[in-house]
């Protein structure tokens, strides 16, 4: 597609967002605590959709990764829905927390809001964590996870009951969630990506040089993309050479106070991750 034409379908999206009544907030109660969320439907369908769950990161809340992420932008011109969660005390720290998403999933089913062969986790820092420790416990429920700027935590005991795919995107110059790992924390983002690649089986893996970014933000992109995997399952990795703690492409002028700004352009994380998500077959 033409960039002008891209830029001018784009610019008519965001002038229709600007429009619009802000996402619908709204809470529900899980193992007895009031949980809140913010949910984007778009306009142009009805019915149950195809459902990202997006995970803000540590010390922030819903409404920033709402506003930080643009991923209503996304879902809008996709026909799928975006959710919000909020964690307890701004954090995914709680004991509860693996139960309330699983609620929420519950919750937008029943409401005939998301499909339930189509619910997708997607986290940043914090919430990446938390979008791991998702598939690690509850695969047979979520039909994929995005993991931004996160890796297992160091002693966790991850063990998917089935593979499933999985995308993780992570700056070598992350501060916070070293690439390399930090033995008082996370492990190697290596290491977690290996736990998937062997529980999917993978054979091969691809790599590829994505597109420098215009103009250049001395970060550049290679993108992993690994074979011959369990049916039902996928992996891909983004490995962003000088990018640090944050969600590529998202705005930079409304980062949260944890994030490690600016954020690199080298790649689009929605654009990335929905493309990753919308080729993987649903669950069963």
């Amino acid at each position: 597609m033409p960039r002008r034409l891209l830029a001018t379908i784009l610019f008519g999206l965001a002038a229709m967002l600007a429009g619009r009544a802000p996402a619908l907030a709204d809470n529900f109660v899980s193992g007895g605590i009031e949980r809140g969320y913010e949910i984007f439907r778009p306009n142009s369908t009805a019915g149950p959709r195809p459902t990202v769950i997006l995970l803000h990161g540590g010390a922030s809340t819903a409404a920033e990764m709402r506003r930080y992420t643009g991923f209503d932008l996304l879902a809008e011109a996709a026909g799928i829905v975006a959710v919000y969660p909020q964690g307890i005390a701004d954090d995914w720290n709680d004991p509860s927390d693996g139960l309330f998403l699983i609620d929420l999933a519950d919750h937008l089913i029943a409401n005939g809001i998301a499909d339930r062969r189509r619910i997708y986790v997607a986290g940043l820092s914090n919430g990446g964590i938390m979008a791991l420790q998702m598939a690690c416990a509850h695969a047979d429920r979520i039909a994929g996870i995005a993991v931004v700027a996160a890796s297992l935590p160091v002693g966790y005991d991850c063990r998917p009951a089935r593979s499933l795919p999985v995308i993780f995107i992570n700056g070598t110059a992350d501060r916070h969630v070293p690439y390399d790992g930090d033995p008082a924390s996370t492990v190697p983002v290596m290491e977690s990506i290996e736990l998937f690649a062997r529980r999917a089986g993978c054979r091969t893996r691809h790599s590829r040089i994505l597109p420098a970014p215009t103009p250049p933000d001395g970060t550049r992109a290679m993108l992993y993309d690994y074979g011959g995997s369990a049916p039902g399952s996928a992996l891909e990795s983004v490995v962003i050479e000088g990018g640090t703690h944050g969600w590529p492409g998202a705005r930079r002028d409304i980062a949260p106070a944890s994030i490690q700004s600016p954020a690199s352009r080298a790649i689009d994380a929605n654009a990335q991750i929905w493309r990753f998500f919308a080729r993987q077959p649903p669950l069963p």
